[in-house]
């Protein structure tokens, strides 16, 4: 006898479009659902994160109806999570302990099921969240067979769950068996019946868990017509009722059952989160590592670490800090926190081969949530802080109108949100090496070699071209600022001082101007400004498209326009000649290698020194 356990995790994040989430419906979430409930001696466990069992309960309360009868006649068991979907080691304690408190709630008022198992987000494990997990209530959580391989347990250790403790107070802990996520659905059905009689001959009345994406069974290219059409799922199903020495389990009654011992688990994700954090140049090291020595030793070598995302892409790490900022300063009114928890979902401050932090949608639903999130209780700060965590202090104001961080060295904004439009105008992103890059050569591939800014000076010694500026080429030396100077916190107005000097203040109606003022003596100046805005018919002066360069002589005003976009105006003192390109990242996705629009880049070139109104 062998004991099955087949887990689900269905998930869409924050800012998913909805035809996405209602053709996920479609070919996965209720095709699957439909097929377990036809086998019902098949029982199964799911997790639907909150933001996606939101949606459903509001476009499809059928699947609510069909999962609450499974529940009731004991087929299922429902894992619960965090409310928003996020990283839990990324997130304050308080939000951990609160979202799962918050979805298990709801959980029970519409399933009339308090679920004590847990689905870890992206099985990203630290042993700090032992006592958050236990304080919200959860008593049981799924991670990789990898996890407990890093601890030095082998495969034949893991037939059944594992205790693991911090002063003393326990969590159980299952381990997901990497070769079923790999067989399930993907491969013939015998191969999985054959893997299941080895395990079973090791030890009888062991534990196999099949724990992973519902989208695989459906969504992922191919598996529809695989899974369904061809019926793989419904054969599966009928094989494990027929074969009666495989026995579907649900965790929550295994969990009832003694240890198979304790363990103390490493920091650790499963195996592939170990390889996408790592630099290009790591990432293809600790791939020919793993080649070289073979998976005897894979146990040994344990990649990356996740929050290193935060490092790799300054973007997320912005994004990151921008979240703890609103979590610290949040309204305890649970609409304002709702919208916080939103803010936290996972998907949009990493990447691994798809997706994720590049597709800018999903980053602008971040914002919008975080800003919307304050609007409960606007802060009203002007700090001298270090917001980013560089290890140097940045400027931040937060009033009515926006949420600002100045970067003091540069002298340069790295986050402008526009409480308005509910948008950071920052939100670009850089156009980094990816380690998938190389397979496809490189002469395709143009790379930031600075961070973005918005306000970033440049000492020119010749005007550089739009293809020029395009490639990172000819644009001198950025001025670096020795100190700056606090004039006035209330408007904001800050002067800084370097081989030039630079006072930006906020002026006009609503302090919605932007003035940079320059003074002293250069040969030339170029100040490039990042923007991070998605509308469609992004465009300068009217009938110019930004989605390609753009060459602009002796001009004093421009504008950037856009369908349902508040124009941005652009005024100087002194005629610039005016660069554009539009900001492209490749990155991986499931129909290969793509293009990705992530913002403006502008350069303003002078050759005598301006001041520079924008009007926002």
């Amino acid at each position: 006898m062998i004991r099955f356990a087949f887990y689900i995790h269905n998930h869409q994040p924050t800012g998913n479009f909805d035809e996405v989430f209602e053709n996920a419906y479609k070919w996965a979430y209720l095709p699957l659902l439909k097929s377990l409930l036809k086998h019902k001696n098949i029982k199964f466990g799911i997790h639907n994160s909150g933001i996606l069992l939101e949606w459903i309960e509001k476009k499809h309360p059928e699947f609510f109806e069909m999962l609450k009868e499974s529940v009731r006649n004991g087929q299922s068991e429902l894992l619960s999570s965090a409310y928003g979907e996020p990283v839990l080691s990324l997130i304050p304690r308080k939000d951990i302990i609160e979202q799962i408190k918050y979805f298990n709630d709801y959980l029970y008022k519409h399933f009339n099921y308090r679920p004590k198992g847990l689905w870890l987000t992206e099985r990203i494990w630290e042993p700090d969240l032992i006592h958050p997990l236990l304080d919200a209530g959860i008593e049981y959580i799924l991670l990789d067979d990898t996890h407990f391989f890093y601890a030095g347990l082998k495969d034949d250790d893991l037939y059944s769950y594992y205790i693991t403790e911090d002063e003393g107070r326990i969590l159980k802990v299952f381990p997901i068996s990497m070769k079923l996520r790999y067989l399930i659905p993907f491969h013939p059905i015998t191969e999985t019946i054959k893997f299941l009689k080895e395990e079973e001959k090791k030890k009888n009345n062991c534990l196999r868990t099949l724990a992973d994406d519902g989208e695989k069974f459906g969504v992922w290219p191919g598996t529809h017509n695989w899974v369904y059409k061809k019926k793989w799922l419904d054969n599966f199903l009928d094989t494990l009722e027929k074969e009666r020495w495989i026995k579907p389990v649900l965790l929550s009654e295994i969990a009832e059952e003694r240890p198979a011992g304790r363990v103390y688990l490493p920091t650790s994700s499963y195996e592939e989160m170990g390889e996408w954090v790592l630099p290009p140049e790591c990432g293809r090291n600790y791939e020919t590592l793993k080649k070289s020595v073979g998976r005897k030793y894979y146990y040994l070598i344990h990649g990356g670490y996740f929050k290193n995302f935060l490092r790799k892409y300054p973007e997320a790490n912005i994004m990151h800090k921008r979240m703890l900022f609103v979590s610290k300063n949040i309204s305890p009114d649970i609409k304002a926190k709702l919208f916080l928890w939103k803010g936290q979902c996972s998907c949009a401050y990493w990447h691994g081969l798809f997706g994720g932090l590049y597709l800018p949608h999903l980053r602008e639903a971040i914002y919008k949530n975080l800003i919307q999130a304050e609007e409960y209780d606007i802060p009203q700060i002007f700090q001298e802080v270090d917001f980013d965590v560089d290890g140097e202090k940045e400027i931040l104001v937060s009033n009515n109108q926006f949420f600002i961080v100045l970067k003091p060295s540069t002298a340069s904004f790295i986050e402008l949100d526009d409480r308005k439009r509910k948008m950071n105008l920052l939100n670009y992103l850089n156009r980094t090496e990816e380690k998938y890059h190389k397979k496809q050569g490189t002469e395709d591939f143009i790379y930031d070699r600075y961070p973005r800014s918005f306000g970033l000076d440049r000492l020119l010694k010749a005007v550089p071209t739009a293809e020029d500026f395009r490639c990172g080429k000819n644009l001198g030396e950025i001025l670096n600022y020795r100190k700056y100077t606090v004039l006035d916190k209330k408007k904001p107005a800050i002067n800084f001082s370097g081989e030039i000097e630079k006072t930006i203040t906020f002026s006009g109606a609503e302090q919605r101007t932007i003035e940079i003022k320059y003074s002293g003596v250069v040969e030339k100046l170029g100040v490039e400004f990042s923007l991070g805005v998605f509308s469609t018919n992004l465009r300068l002066q009217n009938n110019l498209s930004l989605m390609k360069p753009q060459t602009l002589n002796k001009i004093k005003t421009f504008t950037i326009l856009a369908d349902n976009f508040h124009p941005l105006k652009f005024k100087t003192t002194r005629p610039c000649t005016l660069l554009s390109y539009p900001i492209e990242t490749v990155s991986s996705s499931e129909k290969g290698l793509e293009k990705l629009f992530q913002g403006i880049g502008l350069l303003l070139i002078f050759d005598d020194l301006p001041t520079i109104h924008i009007t926002i």
